[in-house]
């Protein structure tokens, strides 16, 4: 969470800026860009096929980012009617964001790799200036797993759950949809509690060290 009423909170939240933005951006591009290739062309009508961020930014969403530390970026609306099995590329849809934030985060640890490697960043004798560089690419690879574990959780509204319901026997399925009605509550209850980031925060502990393994 940041404090941005605070000096040190207003630059905490300006330094990790980039590497949100670009998390976030690379997320709903992802979505589009696999929707278009399933033939929902209308992407390209609402001008989601770019890496531009304020085509993918809510500002709404945006702003609770900044106050509460967890937000949401503008929903990619998808047009299912001409997917060849709706289904399946519904899924895999919502899993290219997540998916796609994962691979971003390992192309990232292993062009930091290279730049350690080759001594273009040597961590502990670095200037300011590699410093800077250095954490903004280690805060990219970080929100790029955290992006990709959070909308992994098997809850509406989160691509999580559209590929967890598409996995279900039919029977399931049902049942599952009745949770939409009483998913708002218990995701506030998660982050109220707490309970959600003992949950998520392993998971992201666990992807880093995996990466940074690498490195």
């Amino acid at each position: 969470m940041f404090d941005i009423f605070t000096r040190e909170g207003l630059i905490s939240f300006l330094y990790t800026l980039p590497a949100l933005i670009i998390s976030l951006s690379i997320h709903e591009f992802a979505h589009a860009f696999t929707a278009y290739k399933l033939g929902d062309k209308s992407q390209k009508a609402f001008g989601r096929l770019t890496l531009d961020p304020f085509r993918h930014i809510d500002w709404m969403g945006f702003l609770c980012i900044a106050l509460f530390g967890f937000g949401w970026g503008k929903p990619v609306m998808v047009d299912d009617r001409n997917f060849k099995k709706r289904a399946r590329d519904n899924m895999l849809v919502a899993f290219a964001g997540p998916l796609s934030n994962l691979l971003v985060a390992i192309l990232l640890t292993l062009i930091l790799k290279v730049l350690v490697i080759t001594g273009v960043i040597i961590p502990i004798l670095s200037t300011n200036v590699s410093n800077i560089f250095l954490n903004m690419l280690m805060l990219t690879i970080q929100f790029n797993v955290v992006f990709s574990v959070f909308n992994m959780i098997p809850l509406p509204p989160f691509d999580g759950s559209k590929v967890l319901r598409f996995f279900l026997p039919t029977n399931l399925k049902r049942k599952f949809d009745v949770l939409e009605i009483y998913s708002f509550y218990i995701i506030v209850i998660f982050f109220v509690t707490n309970a959600g980031v003992f949950i998520i925060t392993p998971i992201v502990n666990f992807i880093e060290k995996l990466l940074f393994m690498i490195i």
